[in-house]
C-alpha cells in the first residue's frame, strides 16, 4: 500500500463533544470541549483539554470542581453556540438548566443525557492548551438512555466532532465486539 507523506497534520478523527460545566463567581458558565479522554479507570480520572482564557476554567480553579456533560445529537445548536461564544462577551448560564450533585460547585446540564460531576486533580499547562484532570466523582445517566443497568450507547447518541475543524458527526453502526473479535485473529 503506498503511504503518502502529509507532514505533522493528524489526519480528521472523530472524538465525543462535550459540554464543561463550571461556576465562576456562583454562575454557571459552559464551554464546549473536542478533546476529552478518560485518563485512568482506578479510580477514574477524565481529561479535557481547553484553550488558554477559556473563563470556565477560572471557574474549576476557584471552586476545584467541574462537570462534563456528554451531549446528544439534537443539542448540536447549543453545544455550538457555548463553543463559539466566549463566557466574557456572553452570559452562559442559562443555555442549559444546571442541577448539582454532591460537590455543589459543578454546574450540571440536565438537558445532555450523561453528566459527570469531577473534583480537579490536577492541571498540566501546555504551550497552547491546559489538560485539565478530574476525579470523577459521580455519573449521571437519562433513565431513558439505560439498558439494564448499563448506558445503551445508541440511545445516548453522542454527538462527534470531526477535529480539526468540524463537522459534527452522529455514532455509526457497530463494526465488532471489541476484545472479542480479535481473538480469532490469522496473519492472511
Amino acid at each position: 500500500m503506498n503511504k503518502v507523506s502529509v507532514g505533522p497534520n493528524v489526519p480528521r478523527m472523530v472524538m465525543p463533544v462535550v459540554v464543561m460545566g463550571a461556576n465562576v463567581k456562583g454562575r454557571p458558565n459552559y464551554c464546549t470541549v473536542a478533546w476529552a479522554t478518560m485518563i485512568d479507570d482506578e479510580p477514574p480520572v477524565i481529561g479535557l483539554v481547553l484553550g488558554k482564557g477559556r473563563k470556565t476554567m477560572e471557574g474549576v480553579l476557584e471552586n476545584e470542581t467541574f462537570s462534563v456533560n456528554v451531549p446528544d445529537c439534537q443539542l448540536a445548536p447549543e453545544v455550538d453556540h457555548c463553543g463559539l461564544v466566549s463566557g466574557r462577551k456572553e452570559d452562559k448560564s442559562e443555555v442549559f438548566s444546571p442541577f448539582y450533585g454532591s460537590l455543589g460547585t459543578a454546574p450540571m446540564a440536565r438537558e445532555c443525557p450523561v453528566n459527570i460531576e469531577c473534583r480537579l486533580k490536577e492541571v498540566v499547562e501546555l504551550e497552547a492548551t491546559d489538560l485539565v484532570m478530574g476525579d470523577i466523582m459521580e455519573v449521571y445517566v437519562n433513565g431513558d438512555c439505560m439498558e439494564g443497568n448499563r448506558p445503551d450507547i445508541l440511545r445516548l447518541d453522542p454527538l462527534l466532532y470531526a477535529m480539526p475543524g468540524g463537522p459534527y458527526f452522529a455514532l455509526g453502526d457497530k463494526v465488532a465486539d471489541a476484545f472479542k473479535v480479535g481473538k480469532g485473529y490469522k496473519k492472511k
